[in-house]
């Protein structure tokens, strides 16, 4: 369930200028005595916020502040910030009543104007340059979020930087969403709010069969409610498919690009998979194709690849769809061992054929906690001799039979003859993907593809997602 992670930066919070601002985080009379400056500065701040924090231990000091505001207490050694948010807010975790924060981290993400450019939103100073015994020296607690005072400058401020930069007794404000919405969990779920990052849905044929999503295509690219659904149906299952798509050469590259640029290759910007003689990839053959992902030999594999099929008249070319990670699922469950084994084991994969040589080494399930992500990496065409030690290779065939045994079985797929006009967009790294043979004496097959990265979908995601969030905030107040 996303929660709202941030607000966006106003178009008046924008305009505030550099030189305006700074006098304000310089006067702590000024914003005690103006509750609309405050608000300004809580509204240019709101969005601005960078890592993740370091828990600390909980003294008590200030409760000077409305009973229905946060209270603060400041560590005896300044070690730590200490923000017990009132039960009935909408920032009260009756799990975590309390978030502790390192003011060091703190002052690193000061989201003032000082610190973070207004119109660039990146930061004007590098993590080292915050003193290590940096203390609080004063505190504030407003409705919109908290003032600290800082006892120290940075340090090692250039001639060419702002000179208040070096001088202590900056102040940095930090709107409530940030520091109790964004940060005020788990590490896990700073990362679920600001990243928005969706569980994924595992599937088996039965429940792709009850939630395949197919959208208009005029509903897709022209509504932005037609690009949510299919984004976080991507996000989600890994899959959905276009229908009523023009059947023109370059429509796929159009429905690829409402998400983003589309992804070189030296296959071209697009390609076209039907079956030609002396063809350089087993896609363009007639023959059957088993379950594999797209260039698992490349450094960064794409993260998004779309098919659209332009005709289609021939017996046979059925397309099958597999979710990868539910046979990661269940191989966890019952075969531990294999498990690990695909986690810490390199597979070769490369291609060489022609003017093209490529060869990259990864693992079969790979695992990135610090991301919070999962990807698969399963391409048996393209699959090298395995470059391993005489005694882990006994083991790793093992694991691997394992492993293809549940991405073969019937009832974990999902089959779909396309017809033309209808696109299908995948998850490269997730879903699996197959078709049969088909018999091109009989008619003719025409597929157009193309890739998108996955950074591009991740991006359109996370702003489509938060419009979404936006709208339905300000429906309910």
């Amino acid at each position: 369930m996303l929660r709202h992670s941030a607000t966006l930066l106003s178009s008046a919070a924008a305009r505030v200028s550099r030189n305006s601002l700074s006098p304000l985080f310089r006067n702590s009379s000024r914003l005690q005595s103006s509750s609309s400056t405050s608000t300004v500065l809580f509204q240019a701040a709101r969005s601005l916020h960078v890592s993740a924090w370091s828990p600390c231990a909980l003294p008590a000091e200030a409760q000077e502040q409305h009973k229905d505001l946060p209270t603060i207490q400041i560590a005896k050694d300044s070690a730590s910030v200490t923000i017990r948010p009132p039960k009935g807010s909408k920032y009260y975790r009756s799990e975590q009543p309390t978030t502790t924060l390192n003011p060091i981290w703190l002052r690193d993400n000061c989201p003032c104007p000082l610190c973070i450019h207004p119109s660039t939103r990146q930061k004007l100073h590098a993590s080292s340059q915050v003193p290590l015994d940096i203390t609080v020296s004063s505190v504030q607690v407003y409705p919109e979020g908290l003032e600290l005072t800082w006892s120290k400058g940075l340090e090692d401020v250039g001639d060419w930087e702002e000179p208040a930069k070096a001088r202590p007794g900056h102040k940095s404000l930090y709107s409530w969403d940030m520091i109790l919405g964004s940060y005020g969990g788990t590490p896990s779920e700073h990362r679920q709010q600001t990243r928005m990052n969706h569980d994924p849905v595992l599937w088996d044929e039965k429940r792709m069969q009850d939630n395949v999503l197919w959208l208009d295509y005029e509903e897709y690219m022209t509504t932005q409610e037609g690009l949510y659904k299919g984004l976080k149906q991507l996000q989600e299952y890994g899959l959905f498919f276009l229908r009523g798509v023009p059947t023109e050469d370059d429509q796929v590259a159009t429905v690829a690009e409402r998400i983003g640029h589309l992804r070189h290759t030296f296959y071209g910007r697009t390609w076209d998979v039907k079956s030609v003689p002396n063809a350089k990839n087993i896609a363009y053959t007639n023959l059957n194709l088993g379950l594999h992902m797209d260039l698992l030999y490349m450094e960064a594999p794409p993260g998004l690849q779309l098919l659209h099929s332009l005709e289609n008249s021939v017996p046979g070319g059925t397309s099958i769809f597999m979710d990868s990670f539910r046979a990661v699922e269940l191989l966890k469950q019952e075969h531990r061992e294999d498990f690990e084994i695909l986690t810490k084991t390199p597979t070769t994969f490369h291609y060489r054929n022609g003017e093209h040589h490529l060869h990259y080494n990864r693992p079969t399930i790979a695992l990135d906690e610090m991301n919070d992500t999962l990807t698969v990496n399963y391409a048996p065409p393209f699959q090298g001799p395995v470059e391993l030690p005489l005694e882990q290779t006994q083991g790793f065939y093992r694991a691997l039979k394992r492993f293809a045994g549940y991405i073969e079985r019937p009832d974990l797929q999902f089959q779909h003859t396309m017809r033309p006009g209808e696109c299908m967009v995948f998850a490269n790294r997730r879903v699996l993907h197959a078709r049969t043979a088909f018999d091109p004496s009989k008619g003719n097959r025409h597929l157009k593809g193309c890739y998108v990265d996955l950074d591009m979908f991740k991006d359109k995601f996370r702003i489509t997602m938060q419009a979404k969030v936006d709208g339905e905030s300000k429906k309910g107040q």
